[in-house]
């Protein structure tokens, strides 16, 4: 998430600028983004995994809306004030009341370019618990069947367009409307519950070690696809930075998904769990850190160096932010969900 949002200010994967990179720089700036690009596929799937594996009973229901929902609302309403302090003091200009007024009624987005993701996720927890008591009682070769559907009209045909356009051939139209299942993020959702409705055979096959092997080599032949496709779709003059409707997108990431479970982190437990911890706090400040670090950065000259020391900075200075806030009783869980140890 840090690596995706600290390339595009340094980069600035704009036509005409890709069309002047040496094919090395290229490579790594797309690479770069790709990689970055991962990490809310990640997300998603590991939400649906644990969130819809659970069955909501009635008092179910009301402890998830208020340990999950209305506290994420709370702190969120909190940082759309932050982020419009924050504004005001980055452009040099007086608070903008009426925007603030619909930032906080999500009436118009917060411009800072993670956070269109909050409002998804609320919209989705809306509805999650009545799509998880439903989806228990959905049978499995049902459930592929339309998870099949899900990514053909939804990954599929947007992936094929790209190359249509690209070669300027009619594209396909999409007719149906999927936002009833939560459209593309709603696929997300439903791919990590499909990794938990099959976990117990997924489990037995991560155990062979062709398995993993396998999962490796799809792992990156799908990222390097992924990026040989961007600088290809570039010099065609189609500016197309990989959005997570691409085709091999939900594929990169159930793999990272699969080997992150089976990898084993016993020494690393207790640091592991500290800074997953603090991870939201780095969703929600990383972005004012960046900006900041960036006008410092910038005079260094050399574009991926500027990247390397943008992305470590801000991760490490938001995490140390974000653990320093946490050590005062209360400020953690209200500013950045911090579960405190018992």
């Amino acid at each position: 998430m840090v690596l995706n949002h600290s390339i595009e200010p340094i980069y600035q994967l704009k036509l005409d600028y890709v069309f002047s990179m040496p094919l090395r720089v290229k490579i790594f700036s797309f690479a770069c983004f790709t990689l970055g690009r991962t990490g809310v596929p990640i997300f998603l799937l590991l939400s649906g995994y644990l969130l819809f594996g659970r069955e909501y009973n009635d008092k179910g229901i009301v402890r998830f809306y208020k340990t999950n929902l209305l506290s994420m609302l709370l702190t969120w309403e909190i940082w759309i004030f932050l982020y419009n302090l924050f504004m005001v003091w980055c452009n040099a200009k007086p608070f903008d009341l009426g925007m603030y007024l619909r930032n906080a009624l999500f009436l118009q987005e917060v411009a800072l370019g993670h956070a269109w993701y909050i409002p998804m996720i609320i919209g989705m927890y809306i509805f999650l618990p009545y799509a998880a008591n439903v989806l228990h009682t959905i049978s499995t070769c049902t459930i592929a069947v339309f998870m099949i559907i899900m990514y053909g009209y939804l990954c599929i045909v947007p992936s094929i367009n790209l190359f249509l356009q690209a070669d300027s051939l009619p594209t396909i139209t999409r007719q149906l409307d999927l936002s009833y299942a939560g459209n593309l993020y709603g696929f997300y959702f439903l791919l990590g519950y499909c990794i938990r409705r099959w976990e117990m055979k997924i489990d037995r096959f991560l155990k062979k070690p062709a398995v993993i092997f396998g999962i490796i080599g799809l792992l990156l032949c799908n990222y390097i696809w992924t990026i040989y496709a961007q600088i290809i779709l570039y010099e065609k003059q189609i500016q197309h930075k990989v959005w997570y409707d691409y085709f091999s997108m939900p594929i990169i990431g159930i793999a990272w998904f699969l080997l992150l479970k089976i990898m084993k982190l016993k020494k690393w437990k207790s640091i592991v769990t500290q800074l997953s911890m603090c991870s939201f706090g780095v969703y929600l400040l990383h972005i004012p850190v960046k900006i900041i670090i960036m006008r410092w950065i910038e005079k260094i000259g050399d574009k991926s160096t500027e990247l390397i020391v943008n992305v470590i900075a801000t991760y490490l200075l938001t995490t140390c932010i974000v653990w320093l806030v946490c050590r005062i009783p209360g400020l953690g869980k209200i500013l950045f969900l911090y579960k405190e140890k018992d």
